[in-house]
C-alpha cells in the first residue's frame, strides 16, 4: 500500500576525529544494491550511559536505483515503512520501486517542493552553505519531520527514511533523532560527516552533470560534502532557538506522548 503526504568550512569539531568516523560507518552500515549512503541508528553512547538500540531505524539515499539482489536485501531488512523526504518533482524522475509486494507503505513528506536542494541553488550561484539550507529545512519543511517521528511512534517494525543521496535533509533527520535520544554531539556530528566518504562514488559518477549544469567540480564536491562544523552550527541553532530536539519537535505540535515514544524506540 502507498500513502501519499503530503559556508562550508573544512576540518574537524566538536571533538570529532577521522577515526571516530571511520568507525562508526563500518559498524552500522548497510549494503543495498543500488542505494547509496544506507546505516543505521544503533550503538550510539548516549549521556545518560544507555546506548541507542535502534538498528530498525534506517537513513539512506533514494532507492530509485535498487536493483533485484538490492530489492531482496531490502526486503530481509524487514522495513514495513518508508518515508521520502524528497520533492513531487524528485519523486517522479526518480521514482521508487514498487515495493507493495513487500507490503510497505510508502509516505511522501516533502521537505520542500520548490527546488531548494543544494545543486539547483549552486547552479544560480546563490548557495549560502549547508548550516543555512538546514536552517531553512527546520523553519519551512517541519511538517516533513513531524510526519517522521509520528511514522516511527506508530510503526510496530523497520523505519527507513530518505531523501536524494541520504545527507541533508535526511541527515537533519538523523541528527534530531539522535538529540532527542541524548547522544552527544561529536557522535552526531560524526554520523553526519560519515556522508562525505558514503557519497564519493557519486561524485565520481556526477562529474558530467556538474558540467551539464555549469557547476564546477569544487562546487559539486562542497554540495555533496558533509562538513562537520556545518552540523555542530545546526545542533547550536536548534538549541539556540528551541532548547533542543525535544522543543523543536513540541513546537512542530508533537504530543509529548509521540515524542517519549520515538525516544523510546531509540532507546529500548
Amino acid at each position: 500500500m502507498h500513502v501519499h503526504r503530503t559556508i562550508t568550512r573544512t576540518g574537524q569539531s566538536a571533538g570529532v576525529t577521522t577515526a571516530t568516523i571511520e568507525r562508526e560507518s563500518t559498524d552500522r552500515k548497510i549494503t543495498l544494491e543500488i542505494a547509496h549512503n544506507v546505516r543505521h541508528l544503533a550503538g550510539y553512547p548516549t549521556v545518560a550511559g544507555q546506548a541507542t538500540t535502534a538498528s530498525d531505524i534506517i537513513r539512506s539515499g533514494s532507492l530509485h536505483e535498487l536493483t533485484r539482489a538490492g530489492l531482496a536485501a531490502f526486503g530481509d531488512l524487514g522495513v514495513g515503512v518508508v518515508v521520502d523526504f524528497r520533492s513531487s518533482m524528485e519523486h517522479e524522475m526518480y521514482p521508487t520501486p514498487d515495493l507493495s509486494v513487500q507490503d510497505v507503505t510508502i509516505i511522501q513528506a516533502p521537505v520542500f517542493e520548490t527546488d531548494a536542494s543544494p545543486g539547483a541553488l549552486a547552479r544560480e550561484d546563490r548557495y549560502p552553505g549547508h548550516a543555512a539550507i538546514y536552517q531553512q529545512f527546520l523553519t519551512e519543511g517541519g511538517g516533513a519531520y513531524r510526519t517522521l517521528f509520528e511514522t516511527i511512534a506508530m510503526a510496530s517494525g523497520p523505519v527507513l527514511f530518505h531523501c536524494a543521496v541520504g545527507k541533508d535533509r535526511t541527515g537533519v533527520a538523523a541528527a534530531l533523532l539522535l538529540e532527542l535520544a541524548g547522544v552527544p554531539d561529536e557522535h552526531i556530528i560524526a554520523d553526519y560527516a560519515i556522508s562525505t566518504a558514503e557519497l564519493e562514488p557519486v561524485v565520481e559518477e556526477r562529474m558530467d552533470k556538474f558540467e551539464e549544469y555549469g557547476i564546477s567540480i569544487e562546487t559539486g564536491r562542497m554540495m555533496m560534502a558533509a562538513p562537520p562544523r556545518d552540523m555542530e552550527l545546526t545542533l547550536d541553532f536548534i538549541r539556540g532557538r528551541w532548547g533542543s530536539a525535544a522543543g523543536y519537535l513540541g513546537a512542530l505540535g508533537l504530543a509529548p506522548g509521540t515524542i517519549d515514544a520515538v525516544r523510546a524506540r531509540m532507546l529500548s
